[in-house]
């Protein structure tokens, strides 16, 4: 046969094969460069789409976990006031005089934290058997049960290891070595005070400049004097009636314990933080590192002095202040143990009922 449609056989040694027919082979085609780049273009578009829900979904895990951490520190003051009747002071701060053998007097200030009355309540049992109370929290003495990282005290948002200059003076040997914060994201607000206070009175028409009508629930241990010949007992310091405020415990809080916060959000100390990013220059007052960022130091208690933005209530400075890393808000604690997360835009007139004890106001 002759022509353009011949057929050709194919012979095979297998007698049962079955005849077949072949033609010219096809060539594959690969994906040209335009189709590749299409490809490359609906993938990106795709993580941009995908990326921020991941975000999103990492940063409710962490302010999540943030609240637990919360939660387990109300769950230590709640057993700590189960057992003695009272709430762990916010700070203690006191000078202790004892006279010497030769007969003149000597001082030295002594401090602690709440969260060194808290320590047994928290898993934390091995440092408070060797922290002395009788010595400051910075005291040699303290060093082995201070310099310990607790992460239960630590926000997700901020780093879990900080190094800092140890102090702010600067060209000094030891106040320039670089050393670690054993640090607490979470402390006490002892009051609304300074310019934040005169502004809110203005704002709200609130005429009491009482103390007892702008504070939070826990109170502070101060005094001058240590009675001589007593052992500092830290219970006894807080409960005594050589203390310039009376203890508090749950009846104190009139306002309801569902109604007042009790502990709060200061993140980031040593490093100084502002609306949200961290602040560029340590060395503009305030200088780094901040007071106050150790879990152990009495300093660590904050006070809510000032508003920003007009009447933005927090996170404006981390500098003694409420300050949360978390996006829009903080995470607060209230004084039945639970923990809510409020918007940063929440306004002066629904922060201020929140925030007192004991001051008659009702939350709007």
């Amino acid at each position: 046969m002759c022509g353009t449609n011949a057929v050709y056989w194919v012979h095979t040694s297998n007698p049962n094969a079955p005849m077949s027919t072949t033609s010219s082979p096809k060539t594959r085609r690969a994906f040209t460069l335009v189709e590749l780049l299409v490809i490359i273009v609906i993938i990106a578009i795709l993580i941009a789409l995908l990326l921020p829900a991941v975000q999103a979904a990492r940063a409710t895990a962490r302010r999540m976990s943030c609240q637990n951490n919360m939660k387990q520190l109300g769950l230590a003051v709640h057993q700590f006031e189960n057992i003695h009747n009272a709430f762990p002071p916010s700070k203690v701060s006191y000078r202790w005089y004892a006279q010497t053998s030769t007969g003149n007097d000597s001082s030295a200030s002594v401090g602690h934290s709440l969260i060194t009355f808290l320590l047994p309540f928290l898993e934390q049992q091995a440092a408070y058997s060797v922290y002395n109370f009788d010595r400051n929290w910075q005291n040699a003495a303290n060093q082995a049960a201070t310099q310990n990282r607790i992460v239960s005290l630590l926000c997700p948002e901020a780093d879990p290891v900080r190094f800092c200059r140890y102090g702010v003076t600067r060209g000094n040997t030891s106040h320039d070595r670089i050393i670690e914060y054993f640090c607490s994201d979470y402390t006490s607000c002892d009051q609304i005070s300074g310019s934040a206070r005169s502004t809110l009175r203005r704002l709200l028409g609130i005429n009491s400049n009482n103390n007892n009508d702008w504070s939070s629930i826990l109170r502070a241990a101060n005094t001058n004097t240590a009675p001589q010949g007593i052992p500092f007992n830290p219970y006894r310091v807080s409960m005594s009636g050589m203390l310039s405020v009376a203890p508090a415990n749950f009846s104190t809080v009139t306002d309801g314990l569902s109604n007042s916060m009790m502990l709060f959000e200061c993140t980031g100390r040593p490093f100084k933080f502002e609306l949200g990013r961290r602040a560029g220059d340590s060395e503009v007052s305030p200088r780094t590192p901040l007071g106050g960022a150790r879990w152990a130091d009495d300093e660590m208690q904050i006070h809510q002095d000032y508003l920003c933005n007009g009447t933005q209530m927090f996170n404006c400075s981390n500098h003694q202040e409420i300050y949360s890393l978390h996006q829009g808000g903080a995470n607060f604690l209230y004084g039945d143990g639970s923990v809510t997360f409020h918007s940063e835009t929440m306004s002066p007139a629904v922060f201020v009922p929140r925030f007192t004890s004991r001051a008659g106001d009702v939350i709007p």
